[in-house]
């Protein structure tokens, strides 16, 4: 017997057989009709000129989550967001220029946004870790747009480089720590 055998037969025994597998959400797929999984409870880091349509996709696919979304400055109108097809209800904003560390962990911990967005201006790999750690025990999946090039922090679990093409998205995958990318009807 293997030692993945012998795992899962523990952790049958212990009742966590499930436990450890992760969760995902309905993503949206690119222009050849491959969609990238995000797992639940991850930090995610988008960067490219249509990274905010391709989430608010994702919301849309998603339309019972909570979500708090955090900005230095309004970036994006609320109109736009409810043009898509996404309640405003849902979304609580945050404006703040001081750190956004504490609102973001203060989100993470509440586990009552399972949806958090914010711009990606932290570097030094501590805070990644506590968000990584935070947003594993709250299944909140936090999402960092990113300016810049993309950030070489391990804790950051995918890293997608989101364009805009013809009728869709262009997606290229950075990093994929969970699930896989595949065609869609395949």
């Amino acid at each position: 017997m293997g030692k993945a055998e012998v795992l899962s037969q523990l952790r049958s025994m212990l009742g966590t057989a499930n436990s450890f597998e992760k969760k995902f959400w309905a993503t949206p797929h690119d222009a050849f009709g491959f969609t990238c999984s995000v797992a639940k409870g991850i930090v995610v880091e988008l960067a490219g000129n249509a990274c905010h349509e391709w989430l608010l996709t994702l919301f849309k696919l998603n339309p019972e989550p909570l979500i708090f979304w955090c900005e230095r400055a309004s970036r994006i109108h609320p109109t736009a967001i409810r043009q898509r097809g996404v309640k405003l209800s849902r979304i609580k904003f945050l404006n703040s220029t001081e750190d956004l560390q504490q609102p973001l962990r203060m989100a993470l911990e509440s586990g009552h946004y399972p949806f958090i967005v914010a711009p990606n201006v932290f570097e030094q790999v501590p805070i990644f870790q506590k968000f990584h750690l935070l947003a594993e025990k709250s299944e909140s999946t936090l999402f960092l747009i990113s300016e810049k090039e993309m950030t070489p922090a391990w804790p950051i679990s995918l890293q997608l480089e989101i364009n805009a093409a013809p009728n869709d998205f262009s997606i290229t995958v950075h990093r994929q720590r969970h699930g896989t990318s595949h065609g869609v009807g395949l």
